[in-house]
């Protein structure tokens, strides 16, 4: 009998940013260090023989949690990694389920249905991953292995491990990240003993109970943003509310504005030509109307900008806030640095290097 852990990777940028990530290679949050730990913490005892992982960052940066304390190597391979989502990749949620209505029902309700351009089918990924596990189950008969992947790939294998149709995804719940489910193969058939365990994780370390989309009640209430570029689309009138709260001092060559639906919620700002030299990218201003805070809005905000300056291959990320302003602890949440500070203003900066 082989013993496997099937593991989710930790919280990642596309989890926060609200954007598709498939094959892109997002980055491990704040949190999911934590979870990280929380994970290492709960395998410290369990002896385990061989460890394998998708070679996305997200999922073997999380493997290190077993990798490390019991001394093993990280098999990384293609046949662990997310679905490919093709033309999807990368975009912002809010863009999908706005520009790709009837699309977007299929990948949550139906994916069997499911179909972008350059994308992967369900059919292929269920059949990939039921194909490497088996595989490596026969190969360490007897022993203890962990397995890390992401959370479609390992929704859609346990859809075909419990029988469940494509039509009828929705019977199998969302895992939160570092879930763990544990499988025994024997006698060449895999058994669920169980699935989705967080037993490691606290409250406030879950992504999922950090967040709303997933809940029953939500699932008609979207709260992810789309974009489109500011001067084609805002009024001169709000326009100009934005630049009084917003600024002008900073020089600016991209402009969006956020969009809940059709209400515009938030403005975004970044200068694609200063320090470019030193693969720097710069966000001018980063502004949510008042009545939108508190959600996970500038939040989505920050990741179209990580996501345009990674497209220019730039390494690192600032921003300069006038001392004593909020935007300095919503800044620092997500990873900024404060590299100088005066009487007026605050300068900080995040590494955004992915690749």
């Amino acid at each position: 009998m082989t013993r496997i852990y099937l593991i989710r990777h930790a919280e990642a940028e596309g989890n926060i940013y609200r954007r598709a990530h498939g094959h892109y290679n997002g980055l491990v949050t704040e949190r999911g260090y934590r979870q990280i730990e929380r994970l290492r913490k709960r395998f410290e005892n369990t002896h385990i023989d061989a460890i394998y992982s998708s070679d996305l960052t997200r999922a073997s940066e999380t493997a290190t949690a077993l990798s490390e304390p019991h001394g093993l190597p990280i098999n990384k391979t293609v046949m662990l990694r997310e679905v490919n989502m093709g033309e999807w990749e990368d975009m912002a949620w809010g863009d999908i389920e706005y520009n790709y209505r009837a699309m977007n029902e299929k990948f949550e309700k139906d994916p069997g249905l499911w179909n972008i351009g350059g994308s992967e089918s369900y059919e292929d990924v269920k059949a990939r991953m039921y194909s490497f596990i088996t595989e490596v189950a026969k190969r360490h008969n007897g022993e203890t292995i962990a397995l890390f992947s992401h959370g479609f790939a390992i929704r859609s294998l346990m859809c075909l491990f419990e029988g469940i149709d494509s039509n009828e995804t929705s019977k199998m719940p969302y895992f939160d990240n570092t879930a763990v489910t544990y499988l025994t193969y024997k006698h060449n058939k895999f058994k669920v003993e169980h699935k989705g365990c967080t037993s490691h994780l606290v409250k406030e370390d879950s992504t999922l109970e950090n967040q709303t989309w997933w809940r029953e009640e939500k699932r008609r209430i979207s709260e992810n943003l789309r974009f489109m570029q500011l001067n084609d689309v805002c009024s001169e009138d709000l326009l100009r509310i934005f630049k009084a709260k917003a600024g002008e001092r900073a020089h600016v060559d991209r402009q969006y504005t956020a969009f809940l639906e059709d209400e515009p919620i938030g403005i975004l700002g970044i200068d694609t030509q200063k320090d470019c030299k030193v693969n720097i990218g710069w966000i001018s201003y980063l502004h949510v109307i008042p009545k939108h805070r508190g959600n996970t809005f500038g939040t989505q905000l920050l990741g179209l900008a990580i996501s345009d300056f990674r497209k220019l291959k730039r390494d690192r990320l600032r921003i300069e806030l006038p001392s004593g302003n909020l935007g300095i602890n919503f800044m620092s949440k997500y990873g900024f640095d404060v590299l100088n500070v005066t009487d007026q203003l605050c300068l900080m900066e995040k590494g955004i290097r992915n690749w």
